[in-house]
């Protein structure tokens, strides 16, 4: 293989067990959007076996069907909007449904009395994001009807907007203060309220609840600096968590180039004197940034190389001048530690102008995955 990733079950097992010690809470375990990037099979394969994980959530009935595949024990929340067909495999499938709206309601009350079936559900509420949501006036109003014969209301939850970016915590508390109101409403039985993301488990006791669903974290990253810097104050208990996804390549091609030379396309790069480059076979079709183009860094032999000229679709190049008997087939870090250097999803993120979770869930996800 040219480039695979690797996925450590034992970081994995860490950062789950991070949060089970700290909540003290049910784990909804978020993996939509392939386990951001790291592999949605390879992943289900690590988490079947961890007593931690109580729920999974993903974005559609297709990441659903996969997880039942593997893990039919467990609980699925599909966190995405389904249209009515959707709908109609999730009833059929006996898979939890978000509504976010009195019409999506009324969708899976039909699609339910049709099949003669339940429909399993959470209210998802809209409390400041403004995305998918009930208003609170109108979730108060389904409230007050229910039971509905072909609904079963498993969970109640909400979204924070801003407990990432901020170290002022104001506006979640306003959020928060929404969703209490709403749940003075509810009816009677075991419904599971949730609101809390990887950022407020680690910050905020009062967001927990019944469930806290854990993403990002799980994965191996703070949410944001932010939440790190205010964890570091609130917080006297240290805790690391351990990055999941190593991703590596092999060496395509070892070039001695001239002084004055370019390098890639545009010729972005011209060499201040005689080197040696690598050619490293990724590219921006793999979710290898372009805009890392001569500012990003790889490791060879544990030693940090930098990026020359522009990534290209496929491929991208490395200066090594400075690196001793490096010859085609030798490993190439892309993300990932070696040596005791490190390149991290927020070394690039910051690179990138974006943030960790882009750089994750943007790995091509027909690139091998590898459980290590």
């Amino acid at each position: 293989m040219k480039t695979h990733i690797e996925i450590s079950k034992a970081n994995l097992q860490h950062n789950l067990q991070v949060f089970k010690e700290i909540t003290k809470k049910k784990i909804m375990f978020v993996v939509k959007a392939n386990a951001y990037g790291h592999g949605l099979r390879e992943i289900i394969e690590i988490s079947k076996s961890l007593p931690c994980v109580d729920y999974y959530a993903v974005d559609s009935v297709s990441e659903a069907l996969l997880v039942r595949s593997i893990q039919p024990d467990t609980p699925v929340l599909i966190l995405g909007w389904s249209d009515p067909a959707e709908l109609k495999e999730i009833v059929t499938n006996g898979f939890e449904a978000v509504i976010p709206s009195a019409e999506q309601l009324k969708w899976a009350s039909e699609i339910a009395r049709k099949l003669k079936k339940k429909a399993f559900i959470h209210l998802k509420l809209e409390t400041g994001t403004n995305r998918l949501g009930l208003e609170p006036g109108k979730a108060k109003l389904l409230l007050r009807n229910f039971p509905h014969p072909q609904l079963e209301l498993r969970g109640i939850y909400s979204h924070f907007a801003n407990i990432e970016d901020t170290t002022d915590p104001t506006f979640a508390q306003q959020q928060l203060a929404v969703f209490n109101q709403v749940l003075n409403h509810l009816p009677p039985g075991r419904i599971l309220k949730h609101f809390s993301s990887s950022a407020s488990s680690l910050l905020f006791p009062k967001t927990f609840f019944d469930m806290v669903r854990v993403g990002i974290s799980a994965y191996g990253y703070w949410p944001s600096k932010q939440t790190h810097a205010l964890y570091l104050e609130k917080s006297q208990k240290k805790i690391v968590f351990k990055p999941v996804l190593s991703w590596v390549a092999k060496v395509a091609q070892v070039k001695q180039v001239k002084k004055g030379s370019a390098i890639g396309y545009g010729l972005s790069y011209r060499t201040y004197d005689k080197v040696k480059i690598i050619v490293v076979p990724v590219g921006y079709y793999d979710g290898y940034d372009r805009k890392l183009s001569n500012i990003s860094h790889v490791l060879v032999h544990g030693v940090k190389a930098p990026v020359r000229g522009r990534v290209c679709m496929d491929m991208f190049m490395a200066d090594v001048s400075h690196i001793k008997n490096v010859n085609i087939g030798d490993r190439v870090v892309i993300l990932g530690e070696e040596n005791q250097e490190r390149i991290s999803a927020d070394t690039l993120a910051e690179l990138a102008g974006t943030i960790n979770y882009e750089v994750l869930a943007r790995i091509n996800p027909l690139l091998p995955r590898i459980i290590v």
